[in-house]
Formats: structure tokens, C-alpha cells, sequence
């Protein structure tokens, strides 16, 4: 006998003879099994990579779901394998005119030999000026000890540049992974 479940397409077998019985099952809760959120909790004037300030977010209404990702001197490890959507969202000044400021996304797959940058935004602004980035990309994690990311913040001109805002109480600047399935 074959039981099937329509809404996630599991099958449970029953064998039609007598005697013990033991069930298998490929039904699998599914959905999303890892969310994690850090925050940079104090300003910086660049940062390549950003290393300084993480601290994983204790805002009110954040629960980190399953394994937390880890960070080492602002290369970030995948706590498993999987298809990840990875977030970086700043605020900014910039302290100069024409400086331009760019937020970086990037991604290494030989553990940190060589890295490609996934995501980019840019911003051109004058003294005094506001701005405020998000990033998003996703990230195929095949081997948590090759594939790993960090983020970074470069500003041109004169120093410094541009102020990143950090805080321990607000998002202000934050990175977000979530685990969206297994690779």
C-alpha cells in the first residue's frame, strides 16, 4: 500500500505481507531552516572588509532560527550547506564632495584565495549628502569551509570620505542570511 501526501508529495510504503513492519518515509518538513541577522554596532570610515563592531542583532522582533553564521576577521562561514540569500543594508554620509561611496557583496569558493564581487551598489553624493544601500544576492554553498563572503565599504576621495553608521539598537546597518534549500 502507498500513501501519498499531495501537498508535499511524500510517499509512505506499507508492505502488503505479514510480520514486522518498519516505515520509511521521504517527507520532509521543508521551508526555510536557517535565519540569521548581525548588526555593525559602531561608525567606520571604510572598511574592506568590514571586521570591526558584529555583533549578531538583538532587536526586538529578531529570532535566530537554526544555526548562526559564524564571522572571523570579517570573512563570514556558512553554518551548512545549502542555497543562502544573503543581505547587506547601510546608511551613510558622505563627508566630501564628489566622493563616491560603493557597499560590496563578495564571494569566495577557494576559501578566501580569490574572491569575485556578486553584488555592488554605488553612490556619488556632496558634502553633507545622505544615502542608503541595500544588497541582496543568493549564494550556493556546496563546502562550508571553500565558500564563504564578506562585505565591504569603500569610499574615494579625501579622507575620511564617508562616515558607515553602525548601532547595537537599530538596524542601521545589518547583514541577513537565510537558508532557502538544501544545494
Amino acid at each position: 500500500v502507498t500513501l501519498k501526501d499531495s501537498k508535499i508529495g511524500g510517499t509512505i510504503t506499507i508492505p502488503g505481507s505479514t510480520g514486522t513492519m518498519a516505515l520509511t518515509s521521504d517527507i520532509s518538513s521543508g521551508g526555510i531552516t536557517i535565519i540569521d541577522e548581525w548588526l555593525m554596532t559602531a561608525n567606520t570610515t571604510e572598511a574592506n572588509p568590514i571586521i570591526n563592531n558584529l555583533s549578531r542583532s538583538t532587536i526586538a522582533g529578531f529570532t535566530q532560527l537554526g544555526s548562526g553564521m559564524t564571522v572571523s576577521s570579517g570573512i563570514w562561514t556558512f553554518p551548512e550547506t545549502g542555497h543562502y540569500f544573503v543581505g547587506y543594508s547601510g546608511y551613510y554620509q558622505h563627508q566630501a564632495n564628489s566622493n563616491v561611496v560603493n557597499m560590496r557583496i563578495l564571494a569566495t569558493t577557494d576559501n578566501g584565495s580569490s574572491y569575485s564581487t556578486i553584488k555592488i551598489n554605488s553612490n556619488r553624493g556632496g558634502s553633507g549628502s545622505w544615502g542608503s544601500e541595500s544588497l541582496f544576492a543568493t549564494v550556493d554553498v556546496t563546502d562550508t569551509s571553500l565558500v564563504k563572503v564578506k562585505f565591504d565599504f569603500d569610499v574615494g576621495g579625501t579622507t575620511p570620505a564617508a562616515t558607515l553608521y553602525g548601532s547595537s539598537t537599530s538596524g542601521v546597518t545589518k547583514f541577513t542570511f537565510m537558508k532557502l534549500a538544501d544545494t
